[in-house]
């Protein structure tokens, strides 16, 4: 049960199941009809409860997270990011002070360039058509380029705290400097009980749009740029109720605060 606190909010807490594990959440969502964009602060707050609660059974195991701070292999990766965390990432670059935003942008345009020049731009411009078994193939192909996340800086992330949900789900147990050369052998992510960044794509999931959508971290301003959010405001509750559902399925239930 909800209760609202605000004329602008809505107080509660949430209490998730996902695979057998419980979550809870205390959040704020607007009261009046928002888009999703407005979320992404409880979106990113779910994600790291998850990976909270993969990391802990991973230390039960004998496991020990090695990502740390200076370790930016996986900053290479094609990195798959909702429509809403494009628009906010554009939205961020925007918001920047000069010279960091004529730069940020400088790292993006060399990095289209460079996926231009390899040929590899014309088939993420549609990721909606790549396969999942094609998805491996090109994920390879794109992080032996060695194109560089535009926030990557000193080898850290320069956007840790609003960086996409796909980066806070991508932990490994396995020797850093295995991260370099990747395979199937020598690389061992953190097992997830749920992936909110999926449920997130979701919620950006039209009619006539495929579930699957996904837009390319590297060419997220420009997408941006090409499609404004024109989606209708939904209220607060119904979107985090999707959220929640799309990510833990019937084991959701809620407590008012």
């Amino acid at each position: 049960m909800d209760s609202e606190t605000s004329p602008s909010q809505i107080d509660a807490i949430v209490e998730l199941s996902v695979s057998g594990h419980s979550l809870q959440i205390e959040m704020s969502v607007p009261a009046e009809p928002a888009r999703p964009i407005k979320f992404l602060p409880l979106f990113q707050s779910v994600t790291d409860g998850v990976v909270g609660i993969a990391t802990g059974e991973a230390e039960k195991e004998g496991l020990t997270v090695s990502c740390s701070k200076g370790c930016g292999a996986c900053c290479r990766q094609l990195v798959p990011i909702s429509v809403t965390e494009a628009r906010r990432l554009h939205q961020l670059i925007q918001e920047m002070p000069e010279p960091r935003k004529s730069e940020i942008r400088r790292r993006f345009a060399a990095g289209r360039e460079r996926l231009e020049c390899t040929g590899l731009l014309e088939e993420l411009k549609e990721p909606e058509r790549i396969s999942k078994g094609e998805a491996r193939t090109l994920g390879l192909k794109y992080f032996y380029l060695g194109i560089a996340c535009p926030f990557l800086e000193d080898e850290s992330c320069s956007i840790h705290t609003d960086r996409p949900i796909a980066c806070r789900e991508y932990l490994v147990t396995s020797p850093a400097e295995n991260c370099s050369k990747p395979t199937a052998e020598t690389v061992r992510c953190v097992n997830l009980p749920g992936k909110v960044s999926g449920a997130v794509r979701s919620l950006d999931t039209g009619p006539s749009r495929h579930p699957a959508f996904w837009v390319p971290l590297l060419l997220a301003p420009d997408w941006a740029e090409m499609h404004p959010d024109n989606t209708p405001p939904r209220p607060g509750i119904e979107i985090v109720r999707e959220l929640f559902g799309r990510l833990s399925g019937k084991n959701l239930s809620e407590q008012g605060s």
